[in-house]
């Protein structure tokens, strides 16, 4: 069985997004001030195991491709939210596979996470519980563990990381990973079975999240547009105070907080791709509605800690 290894450390966020490339996923910088982050990643045909570390709070979107994602905390400085519920630190976050999920992760998070087969997890829990697995396959949402088991769990990726990368660098000595990654593939369906998620999202939490990306579309559908509360409001045919409950529950900001922020990344993204001899930071900065040039350049500085006109020349 032959393992990858890789790994990265950056202090762009983009970087470490780009640099997965088995993922539909996109990171868009929520939390002020500077960024660094790093993920060692292992795959093998059977198992994917990694850990990743942002120094920044990231809003994380996104699903994996033919996997099942379970995802533990090491460590976090206050607490997150995966699909608008809370996540404590002995937490299992579980991403069914190809179903998009948010994460609004907290200012300092170590995670581990696993990826498995859907086809071979489903092998795994027809073992275990000699029952149609369509029911957990299904899970997606947050899994509460026992702190024993939370330990188990975290206990089990950092000795599958340690043993690939000692693996790696001795390619003629045997290697355990094949039957640790059977057995570690076995322990995350014995988990998920065990601890009996919660498998349907409500529907109020549904139709939350769409009115949020609705609110999304029509930003991005009107780049040059300032954010007003009453339009929106008007455009998404919604009350102000449920606009408003409906992004503190589920990004714990205000709606023109969150899409302010939103296009802030966007004039990141813009500035990083652009080529500084073609075009002027004030440009883009009009083109996503930012039309007083001094706040514009305060409150991206304080995003990203850097000025926009580093971003165009660094990149």
């Amino acid at each position: 069985m032959d393992t990858q290894i890789f790994s990265l450390e950056s202090h762009d966020f983009v970087e470490l997004e780009e640099a997965l490339t088995g993922w539909d996923h996109q990171y868009r910088k929520i939390g002020p001030g500077p960024f660094h982050g790093g993920f060692l990643h292992t795959q093998t045909d059977l198992l994917g195991v990694y850990r990743n570390r942002w120094e920044s709070a990231i809003h994380y979107r996104g699903a994996p491709k033919g996997t099942i994602m379970f995802v533990v905390t090491l460590t976090q400085t206050r607490e997150a939210r995966w699909m608008g519920q809370p996540v404590g630190v002995d937490d299992m976050l579980v991403q069914r596979c190809g179903t998009e999920a948010d994460y609004f992760s907290a200012p300092l998070w170590d995670m581990l996470a696993f990826t498995i087969p859907e086809a071979e997890l489903a092998r795994q829990i027809v073992d275990i519980t000699h029952d149609d697995p369509g029911t957990l396959l299904h899970t997606h949402g947050v899994v509460h563990l026992t702190p024993q088991l939370a330990t188990q769990v975290r206990q089990a990726a950092l000795h599958y990381i340690d043993t690939a990368v000692r693996s790696v660098a001795t390619p003629d000595a045997p290697s355990p990973l094949p039957q640790m990654a059977k057995s570690t593939v076995e322990l995350m369906a014995r988990v998920l079975v065990s601890a009996q998620p919660q498998r349907r999202i409500k529907a109020s939490f549904n139709r939350s999240r769409q009115l949020i990306h609705k609110a999304e579309d029509f930003c991005g559908q009107h780049p040059d547009q300032p954010l007003r509360i009453g339009q929106l409001c008007s455009e998404l045919a919604v009350s102000e105070r449920t606009l408003r409950d409906t992004f503190n529950k589920l990004t714990d900001t205000s709606p023109l907080a969150y899409l302010k922020t939103q296009r802030l990344n966007r004039v990141y993204r813009a500035l990083r791709d652009a080529d500084p001899s073609e075009v002027l930071v004030k440009q883009i900065a009009y083109d996503n509605a930012f039309y007083h040039l001094g706040n514009f350049c305060r409150d991206y500085k304080q995003l990203f800690c850097e000025s926009p006109s580093k971003t165009l020349k660094r990149y």
